[in-house]
């Protein structure tokens, strides 16, 4: 247990984080999700502080197509832990890896949930910084599908080194999952900005459509380096088929120049559902 409070059933999965286990919180009575922060990502006193910080920020966050963060804390012998809504389903990333690609409807609704989450967080000036399918999660219930975003503002602001550099730009490599879904500016270390997100989601509704990544490369390298050298693949080179506006929708939502791309998730979605459903 931690907290005398929850008490700890089975393991769900692991991830870069942590590990994420089905608990039970016995004040409440009622079952939830502990994710255990990886030890390393709250090494100092520092980083104990910013996770609190950033947690409760979190927290503070309530959307439908969110995970919403009952509790956390640091807790010594144990580490960094948050308390979340328990959800039944799996992540877009399992998802993609069962059914490869999705058909346009499905991978419309999915966009639409997240797009809705984001735009209200750009909002209130609050970034998530990691999108990626890893951070999406199809849940089910009564047979009706939604979609809740991970880690909302936590994930990024446990990976940095002891300098208070981000780990991606200083160990280029370590991170691959988070580097492919990188905007340019990212990789190049400007200020974070909402652009970040916004290429984040088109990385992913590419990804959706054509089930491969739209830059190519069998390493972190030779993906930040596509990236950087603006070496989209050709959506037509997965869907042969695919009609001449999608490519239009991912020439612009992925051009390196953040001015040629939507101002908003609204935006890039109305484009989305314009050009492609």
């Amino acid at each position: 247990m931690v907290s005398s409070r929850y008490r700890f059933e089975r393991r769900l999965g692991k991830g870069g984080m942590g590990i994420v286990y089905e608990s039970y919180d016995t004040e409440l009575q009622r079952n939830i999700a502990i994710k255990l922060i990886h030890p390393s990502l709250t090494y100092s006193a520092e980083a104990a502080s910013r996770f609190k910080r950033e947690a409760r920020i979190a927290a503070s966050f309530t959307h439908p197509n969110v995970v919403a963060v009952h509790d956390f804390d640091v807790e010594e012998g144990r580490g960094a832990y948050l308390v979340m809504e328990l959800l039944s389903g799996s992540t877009l990333r399992q998802e993609l890896k069962k059914h490869h690609r999705l058909p346009v409807s499905r991978a419309s609704g999915i966009l639409t949930g997240v797009c809705a989450a984001v735009d209200a967080a750009h909002r209130r000036k609050f970034l998530h910084r990691d999108l990626k399918p890893e951070n999406i999660f199809v849940a089910s219930s009564e047979g009706m599908e939604s979609v809740k975003i991970l880690d909302f503002g936590v994930a990024k602001s446990l990976i940095q080194s002891p300098e208070g550099r981000d780990a991606n730009q200083t160990e280029p490599g370590r991170l691959v999952g988070t580097l492919k879904y990188m905007s340019p500016e990212e990789l190049q270390g400007e200020r974070p900005d909402i652009s970040w997100d916004l290429w984040a989601l088109a990385v992913i509704a590419y990804e959706m459509l054509a089930g491969m990544h739209p830059f190519p490369g069998s390493s972190s390298a030779e993906v930040r380096n596509a990236i950087l050298d603006g070496r989209m693949t050709a959506l037509s080179e997965h869907l042969p088929d695919a009609p001449a506006d999608w490519q239009n929708f991912f020439d612009t939502a992925l051009a390196f120049d953040p001015a040629l791309r939507p101002k908003s998730a609204n935006q890039l979605l109305k484009d989305f559902k314009q050009r492609i459903v």
